[in-house]
């Protein structure tokens, strides 16, 4: 391992070394005889002795090709291959010129042919790779191609980066149809349905923005097949199975043409199965609703959902795309999710004290948690390089509905916790460009409304209160209202390379919250509020943004931007319950600056430097106690929070088609200036929380990096990864301020092969390690954890497929045998025509609880969760094609 990570760093400076002069070789390529253009021949451009290959390139309708690579020796050979076309080359000077070439045709007589793709190809920005080389029996949907493919991370939450970074779109033959809910594609479009899935790197989604704008993340397209363009198709699978009685059930309908393209899904289980997580955008949106209320609930293993998830769930996905005209298109997304849930759980938590002893709280929780979800788009856009426009409106409703019950000892407390939420959006986009002048105009505009209430049966701390004994338990009533616009306009003019723009934005946020936390007797009847249990507050900030911007720009291979924005703000807090009003105004510089490089055709460099100021919310200016949890209450004391923040970053990426090599390293350092502290005071097992006016400083760093190798000759994709994370912080408990260091050391490694065509192995290993300190105080034992996943199929004729899965799990913060965890897996699959059978068991070992231990902060926690059953589920699975 150690010899391929060298070998992989030498490549990476080998590049760097000859990336600062590039040689650029054009011309035609002709019929010696008819002096008409050849499309299709291959122009190679090697060093004399024709061992090296510097560039090539595919002649295009009218015969021309086009190759740049980095200055080597005193000549080159050119080279020109193809089909039926005799061989022949040419002697150059290694300078920039244009060569016009003649070619001859000859007839080829073919014995045998044998063509064997390569696995992944480059043209320029752009990497395709062929889906047939890393498919076999074992892959249903795209998705687990996917995660066969070097350079391409599927995480297990369905998010899919590059190199390292998150992808920014997710198209079907150049439509984005899920506005980022990609995982609906990843998991129902058949693989066998693909016949390559391309990466734009650098990808900018806008057109006209394209010069103007660049990024260094990327975007994928998948390549439909042609049996699979203009045809509809659906799947059905029923499942069943025990224990306890389980059902899977699943139908998916989809279409994609030219024009109008649709996915819709219906799926529903109680098998630990998380369908929710598809339904999860990944380029931002509304997202899942937040509350500072909430159930106490068991603390989640680091495990596969499948393994404790204790679920009833059902969804529903309704997708279109139709393009009205070239480049005008109408989406339409709809989706609905009923999704209910058990848990349970024991867990000691350690609160560690400065000069004195630690606070240990041990708790056995159980929690039903009942989310009801819709969200409705609908998005009219045009997307030219001239012309950009978008109107989005989105209306979105949730309703939660949580119990929970905690016993500590001889105590049990219930919980009762409802949120519903009403969220109306409306989004306008609008880009021209003329000539040298650029106009851009972005505007948001949302309304929400969230009432939430949580009961505590019975409240713990009645001494806190001073409640009487016939009102033991406690009511919080929070209702939070928000109003928020923000709208932003540029305009800019081009100057040969350089670009220079002016900024400028307003922006409005105005909310409303009201909070009592009272009494409440058996009956659910409360006592008046005292105003130290009230907040009444309105909260209103106005941004007025101005500033410059100027960048300068090479072709594709440089662009460096740097833009220095001043904003005045306007704050505004009234605390109607004290009668007291806060006023700030201030000016509020954030500079921010970027370098982008393409080094060569296949190392990328990137790195970012910004500074700015945040000015704390609503929920940072609250007087009155919130009760948050059975067992945590808060209040912040009016004060507004001002955050100073550094953030410097630096990242190279590598992406060799020819070698099918990748790999990224990135490095980042960050620095944050507080006024206030959220210290903690522990009365028992209660905490209070309240913010302090004192200064405080965090700082952290982090070195990260991965490489990813195909091996084609033995259909193998081998991953390497590691970083080493850490951070200083103050922590303040018990009124005294704490020095703490926490450090996050990981490495992995993984690999998927098909070793022969009847034997397919997957396997992945992590290994972590976590370490609290306290300056001048306790030293914490670090923490050592290893996770290794193993599966492999036996693959018989094609049609019989069977599979044996091992996960093992050690974490050293748990004493005994329970720091070692064992899960076993089998299934057993038959394909016939467009009928798929199959029969799968889970926890054959019947492992009914997961130990853990972790640190958080200065925090350490040692937790247990139950988890599901041995099982046994049986499925049949229909394909209309």
């Amino acid at each position: 391992m150690v010899k391929y990570l060298l070998l992989t760093l030498v490549l990476l400076f080998c590049e760097i070394a000859v990336a600062q002069q590039r040689v650029k070789i054009t011309g035609t390529v002709c019929d010696m005889q008819t002096k008409k253009p050849v499309e299709g021949v291959n122009v190679i451009l090697q060093d004399i002795s024709r061992r090296i290959i510097y560039g090539y390139d595919i002649t295009q309708g009218n015969g021309s090709f086009s190759i740049s690579c980095q200055a080597g020796p005193d000549s080159l050979s050119v080279v020109i291959k193809g089909f039926n076309v005799r061989e022949q080359w040419q002697i150059v000077a290694c300078r920039s010129q244009q060569i016009d070439l003649l070619v001859e045709f000859e007839r080829v007589k073919i014995k045998e042919v044998v063509v064997k793709a390569p696995s992944v190809t480059r043209r320029r920005d752009t990497l395709s790779y062929m889906v047939a080389k890393y498919l076999d029996p074992t892959d249903h949907t795209i998705g687990d191609v996917l995660r066969k493919m070097p350079g391409i991370e599927v995480a297990k939450s369905g998010e899919i980066r590059y190199n390292g970074r998150a992808i920014n779109k997710f198209y079907v033959e150049d439509m984005d149809m899920l506005e980022g809910r990609y995982g609906i594609a990843t998991n129902n479009i058949q693989a066998r349905d693909i016949a390559k899935v391309e990466v734009y790197e650098n990808h900018q989604p806008i057109k006209a923005l394209q010069k103007l704008a660049p990024t260094d993340r990327a975007a994928i397209n998948l390549r439909l097949k042609e049996s699979a363009k203009g045809t509809w198709n659906a799947t059905l699978q029923l499942g069943a199975g025990y224990k306890p009685w389980m059902r899977n059930i699943e139908a998916t309908t989809m279409y994609f043409g030219r024009r109008f393209q649709t996915l819709n899904t219906y799926k529903t289980n109680n098998t630990g199965d998380d369908v929710e997580q598809e339904l999860t955008s990944f380029y931002g949106g509304l997202g899942s609703t937040l509350s500072i209320l909430g159930v106490h609930t068991p603390t989640k293993p680091s495990l596969d959902k499948k393994r404790y998830l204790d679920n009833d769930v059902h969804t529903i996905s309704v997708n279109t795309v139709t393009k009205l005209k070239k480049e005008l298109e109408l989406k339409a997304n709809a989706h609905y999710i009923h999704d209910f849930r058990t848990s349970k759980g024991s867990s000691i938590t350690t609160y560690y004290l400065s000069g004195q002893s630690p606070l240990v709280i041990r708790e056995q929780t159980l929690a039903d948690q009942r989310n009801d979800r819709t969200e409705v788009n609908l998005q009219l856009n045009s997307n030219t390089s001239k012309h950009y426009l978008q109107e989005k409106f989105t209306f979105s409703g949730e309703w939660n509905s949580d119990l929970g019950r905690v016993m500590m000892g001889d105590d049990r407390v219930d919980q009762r916790f409802r949120l519903p939420k009403i969220t109306i959006r409306n989004r306008f986009h609008n880009v021209r460009q003329f000539r040298k002048w650029t106009l851009n105009f972005n505007s948001e505009t949302d309304y929400s409304t969230q009432p939430t209430t949580l009961r505590i049966y019975p409240m713990l701390y009645p001494e806190v209160f001073d409640t009487p004994t016939d009102y033991p338990n406690a009511h919080q009533m929070l209702d939070r209202k928000c109003f928020r616009t923000q709208n932003r306009a540029f305009t800019s003019y081009s100057v040969k390379r350089w670009n220079f723009s002016l900024n400028a934005a307003l922006n409005a946020r105005i909310e409303r919250m009201d909070s009592e936390l009272a009494p409440m007797n058996a009956r659910g009847q409360t006592l008046p509020t005292v105003d130290t249990m009230r907040n009444d507050i309105y909260w209103r900030k106005f941004d007025l943004i101005v500033g410059p911007g100027i960048s300068y720009r090479i072709g594709e291979k440089f662009n460096a931007s740097l833009y220095v924005p001043l904003d005045f703000m306007s704050l505004r807090t009234e605390d109607n319950v004290r009668g007291k009003t806060d006023k700030s105004d201030d000016l509020i510089f954030s500079p921010s600056f970027s370098i982008q490089s393409a080094l060569t055709v296949n190392l990328k460099f990137s790195a970012r430097a910004s500074y700015q100021e945040n000015i704390g919310g609503l929920y940072d200016t609250y007087s009155g106690f919130i009760m948050t949890d059975y067992r945590m209450i808060s209040s912040k004391k009016g004060e507004i929070s001002r955050n100073k923040i550094q953030n410097y970053s630096a990242s190279f990426s590598y992406g060799n088609a020819i070698r099918a090599l990748f790999g990224s390293f990135d490095i980042r350092y960050w620095r944050t200036q507080r006024n206030l502290m959220y210290g903690t005071t522990y009365e028992g097992s209660l905490s209070r929380i309240e913010s302090v006016l004192l200064d405080n400083n965090s700082k952290g760093g982090s070195v990260n990096g991965e490489v990813s190798k195909r091996f084609d000759g033995i259909s193998t994709t081998m991953n390497v990864s590691g970083g080493f994370n850490r951070s200083w912080s103050e922590v303040l408990r018990q009124g005294k301020v704490m020095q703490t260091t926490y450090d996050l050391a990981t490495v992995s490694f993984g690999f998927a092969s098909q070793f022969t065509q009847a034997v397919r192995l997957d396997y992945d290993v992590e290994y972590s390690r976590s370490r609290s300190n306290i300056e001048g105080g306790d030293q914490l034992e670090p923490i050592d954890v290893v996770q290794q996943e193993a599966t492999m199929n036996f693959i018989i004729k094609k049609k019989f497929i069977c599979r044996v899965g091992c996960d093992y799990y050690y974490n050293a913060g748990v004493g005994g045998a329970d720091r070692n965890m064992f899960f076993l897996d089998a299934g057993l699959e038959y394909n016939i025509g467009r009928m798929a059978y199959s029969i799968e068991a889970r926890n054959l070992l019947d492992t009914r609880v997961f130990n853990s231990a972790s640190y958080s902060d200065i925090t350490s926690y040692v937790y247990s969760y139950k988890l599901r059953p041995a099982s046994v589920m049986f499925k049949v699975k229909f394909s209309l094609r």
